[in-house]
């Protein structure tokens, strides 16, 4: 296909699709597809070479990491329904009569459909791929949901997330974070290498990073980033759902 390679050293996300076409997800939030069968893209070809000149620019100035952009390019895509963890809060009524923010909330097209029919007061969803809108990091929410998002970032990227969720959380708020278990990326990736304190792994055609979590790691992490007491609401597997709770001003 033609541009893949250099497209893939920016870190953007090739995904081919049942009918043959390549649909390319870019940085900022910008998308293609390519039809094979007519040798045509979506958008005009002088346009999407200069968007790859420009993170190729970036990248050599080291302003943007071509691992990082396809570790946040590989968030959730789920057609149907939403995540476990995402169903399970809407089930026992953690966002109902809530404002809530979809942190990280990639390709997740239906979490947004799911929260409002749980009764959620009102939903704001921000991806710095899908939803780049940073509008909406300068309100505060009842609750914070990042489902799978922490795990794909090394420490210094996590923990800009981890300041954007305190941020954005009201006094007295809460945050639901899921992550992946250290089975699930030890067994189910092809691992290149150690990376920072994860792994770099092959995902389609992209070097990517994910890091495997205990449970009681991640309680770790949460509570020495964040403070207060983070609590395991429920596993999937070896996969972990916490909440966190900012304590009230004065508290």
């Amino acid at each position: 296909m033609k541009l893949s390679a250099r497209m893939i050293k920016a870190g953007w996300n090739i995904v081919p699709e049942r009918d043959g076409s390549y649909t390319v997800h870019a940085s900022k939030a910008r998308k293609c597809i390519f039809s094979p069968a007519t040798g045509r893209w979506s958008v005009p070809l002088a346009r999407l070479e200069q968007a790859l000149a420009s993170d190729m620019e970036e990248i050599a100035a080291h302003t943007l990491s071509p691992m990082i952009t396809a570790s946040k390019l590989t968030a959730l895509d789920h057609t149907r329904q939403s995540s476990q963890s995402l169903r399970l809060l809407c089930s026992e009524g953690r966002v109902k009569g809530r404002t809530v923010l979809h942190l990280g909330a990639g390709r997740e097209h239906v979490a947004r459909r799911d929260l409002l029919a749980a009764g959620a007061r009102e939903v704001a969803d921000y991806d710095p791929n899908f939803y780049p809108d940073k509008q909406v990091l300068e309100q505060t929410y009842d609750v914070v949901i990042a489902s799978y998002v922490l795990n794909i970032l090394p420490p210094e990227e996590r923990h800009e997330v981890y300041r954007d969720i305190e941020r954005c959380l009201k006094s007295g708020g809460r945050a639901y974070l899921t992550v992946q278990g250290v089975w699930p990326v030890e067994n189910k990736y092809q691992i290149i290498g150690r990376h920072a304190d994860g792994y770099l792994i092959k995902t389609g055609h992209n070097t990517t990073f994910r890091k495997g979590y205990d449970p009681k790691v991640f309680l770790e992490e949460i509570r020495g980033v964040l403070g207060g007491e983070p609590e395991v609401i429920r596993m999937f597997y070896s996969n972990t759902l916490a909440a966190w709770t900012k304590t009230e001003v004065g508290g």
